[in-house]
């Protein structure tokens, strides 16, 4: 497989990242439409201001509508990524992926159903596990700085 020089070794914390990137996927699009209808003009006004609304909130509708904007790039940044990680993956990979992220089965019945051998089923979960993780740069900041720790 191409993916044999590839370090499926991730840290746990870089893991559990990943594995929420997975989880949410479906979700994305729902919570980049929701932010889309937060930057339509409100009809209500208050001409009355008071200062005790004022807290740790924006200031200005121009800094809250450009905060909406930079979240929803961000969202619309992750959707793209995950998309093209999914059109790459091996398709026992993507059946993990929607199994075990999407359903959230258990890792049992997803090889026992789909006829995976046990070790097989791990092996490509670890893979997929350490693409989604290399693609969002979660083992890539681990090793900066492990290795950063090991200069000083």
């Amino acid at each position: 497989m191409q993916l044999a020089f590839f370090d499926t070794n991730v840290p746990r914390k870089a893991k559990r990242q990943a594995e929420r990137y997975m989880r949410g996927f479906n979700n994305l699009e729902a919570v980049i439409e929701s932010k889309k209808l937060e930057l339509e003009p409100t009809m209500t006004t208050n001409y009355a201001p008071s200062e005790s609304q004022r807290g740790n909130q924006f200031h200005s509708e121009t800094e809250r509508i450009t905060y909406v904007r930079m979240t929803i790039q961000d969202y619309e940044r992750q959707k793209k990524k995950l998309d093209l990680i999914r059109k790459s993956l091996h398709p026992t990979q993507l059946v993990i992926w929607d199994e075990r992220y999407i359903m959230e089965r258990s890792d049992t019945d997803i090889y026992l159903d789909n006829n995976i051998p046990k070790r097989t089923y791990y092996r490509l979960k670890g893979e997929l596990i350490a693409i989604v993780a290399d693609a969002f740069g979660l083992i890539q900041d681990n090793e900066n700085l492990g290795t950063n720790l090991h200069q000083s």
